[in-house]
């Protein structure tokens, strides 16, 4: 999943030299062509048998004021409207049936904050993934996980919009989920009513990083055009599981802010884990990391401590324990970490990586990760991997 330092230096030195539109558009293109890479194909070889269906949601909430310095969330409740297209899976794959049968998509939705002058509007394109809970006759309850960007018409600029500490750039990566219950009209409509989920950050590239938590209450319809018609499971042999222990590099880099100057710095990284397949769909995973992060000394600043006496050292080594849950050349990574070497002592002791992983080849993969410390967002990793 992550690329050599060397190699990356050169490809993030012209990445970022070119206008902030054309960086997001390109981060937005590489998201989408990961995370849907593997819907894309079947859907090309289904033959009109993965039928789409599609759908609108309105919805209404409220803004979590879950840091200081957000006094524009205080009073205000966003409402939002959202149009989507979803593919039916039928179980031409293992992992289809594995997960009853989910459907995959894409979104498009709107936001108004109800605070035009700190906030503005935002859209957002986002994947999903959209599966069954509980199945009745006449309707179920369904839940939905996704991710994407956000493009937000306020931002925090100092000087001109310093009361926007929620939003501290123009693009911000979304993080979507929600449950609803879905009830059949006729044979092609469907109703449905939703609690839904949506956190909005910029994963530590600009500062500000506080970003934006809201749940939502909402209503919506779907129309399906035509029935999925699921594949016979013929199956008679379970194809043998590689249970030996894999052995995994990858290596990664990110840019981040750490102050209020629109200066960003590179954070290197490097991952060695083993991992090994506990079923069809799962992994368990135990490794270790090693940070290197030339901007640890201005944290110091950014905590208002006075600076060190010694330049502090850049290197931070964690172990970490994981799950990887498969999609066939696609898997979604989470692992826990905790710091056995961090000099500063500024972050705290344990860390968090969610990791999107795509299989170029049997041995090569590709993939973004955000790696976290507790709730917020220390950096966004791009890079390549090898498996062995």
């Amino acid at each position: 999943m992550f690329v050599a330092p060397g190699t990356f230096d050169v490809i993030f030195s012209v990445y970022f030299s070119i206008s902030k539109a054309k960086r997001i558009v390109g981060l937005l293109v590489l998201l989408l062509l990961l995370s849907t890479s593997d819907l894309l194909a079947q859907a090309a070889t289904a033959s009109q048998k993965e039928p789409w269906s599609f759908g609108v949601n309105g919805y209404y909430g409220a803004l979590f004021r879950y840091r200081s310095g957000l006094s524009a969330l205080n009073y205000t409740h966003p409402f939002s409207v959202e149009l989507y297209a979803n593919r039916h899976t039928i179980g031409k794959r293992a992992w289809e049936r594995k997960y009853r049968y989910p459907q995959l998509g894409f979104a498009l939705s709107y936001f108004n904050y109800g605070v035009p002058e700190e906030l503005g509007e935002a859209a957002s394109l986002t994947v999903q993934l959209d599966n069954a809970l509980l199945q009745t006759t006449r309707g179920n309850l369904r839940f939905n996980l996704g991710s994407g960007l956000v493009y937000s018409t306020r931002h925090y600029i100092t000087g001109v919009n310093e009361q926007n500490m929620a939003i501290g750039s123009k693009f911000c990566f979304a993080l979507i989920g929600g449950f609803r219950y879905e009830h059949q009209l006729s044979d092609k409509l469907f109703l449905n009513t939703h609690f839904a989920f949506r956190h909005f950050s910029n994963g530590g590239l600009n500062k500000p990083n506080n970003g934006m938590n809201f749940p939502l209450v909402g209503v919506g319809v779907r129309y399906q055009p035509k029935r999925p018609t699921l594949l016979p499971h013929t199956d008679t042999v379970v194809t043998a599981l590689n249970k030996r222990i894999h052995l995994n590099l990858k290596l990664a880099m990110g840019r981040r802010e750490v102050l209020y100057e629109d200066v960003k710095t590179t954070v290197h990284s490097i991952s060695l884990y083993a991992s090994k397949r506990l079923s069809q769909t799962n992994s368990l995973l135990l490794g270790a990391d090693a940070f290197h992060d030339v901007a640890l000394s201005k944290e110091y600043l950014n905590a208002l401590l006075p600076w060190p006496e010694q330049e502090p050292d850049p290197r931070m080594l964690g172990i970490t324990l994981g799950h990887e849950l498969h999609f066939d050349r696609t898997s979604f990574l989470f692992q826990f970490g905790r710091y056995i070497y961090q000099p500063t002592g500024l972050f705290p002791g344990a860390y968090q990586r969610y990791n999107l992983k795509h299989l170029v080849t049997k041995n090569v993969s590709a993939g973004v990760a955000l790696v976290a410390h507790t709730k917020r967002a220390y950096v966004i990793e791009w890079g390549l991997g090898l498996h062995l």
